[in-house]
């Protein structure tokens, strides 16, 4: 009964957007986006509240942190599924967010969702 839970997908790599979209609509997730950059994945957010996401930290040029403090301040679970691997440049306020290092493991992404999306229902 997962098809009621709604994650956000934040990711500029068209390939691993469609493949992350595929696992988890396999997994009866409802997925908002895959969104591109900032701009639209906030866009998404002023229409619709997600159970959890899933962000890349870079997108083309620009960092997801704004999207991240945004799910902060919303109390939305979210992790960092990410090729970053300097997990140093982190903001403070975004240094205990959960990191799942690209290639990522499909389940350490179905765990996390296991684990944090349900909180939000």
């Amino acid at each position: 009964m997962n098809g009621s839970i709604r994650i956000l997908v934040v990711e500029d790599q068209p390939l691993i957007a469609l493949d992350l979209e595929d696992l988890l609509v396999s997994r009866g997730y409802t997925v908002l986006g895959p969104k591109a950059s900032v701009a639209e994945a906030i866009e998404c957010l002023t229409r619709t509240s997600p159970h959890a996401a899933l962000l890349d930290i870079d997108l083309r040029g620009e960092t997801s942190f704004e999207v991240g403090r945004e799910l902060l301040r919303r109390g939305v679970p979210f992790v960092f599924a990410t090729g970053t691997a300097d997990l140093d440049t982190l903001p403070q306020d975004l240094a205990g967010t959960p990191v799942i290092l690209k290639p990522w493991n499909v389940d350490d992404i179905v765990s996390f969702l296991i684990a944090h999306a349900k909180q939000g229902l």
